[in-house]
């Protein structure tokens, strides 16, 4: 099992823009690993 952890500075105005990770980091993380990442 792969398990990833994603962190963030924790600031006042900080949030997590979920649809941003999704549509650009993911596919990042698929490319790099391949047949070996289940998303």
């Amino acid at each position: 099992m792969i398990k990833v952890s994603v962190m963030y500075p924790n600031t006042p105005d900080a949030r997590f823009d979920h649809d941003y990770y999704r549509d650009n980091h993911l596919p990042l993380l698929k490319a790099r690993m391949g047949d070996a990442c289940l998303y």
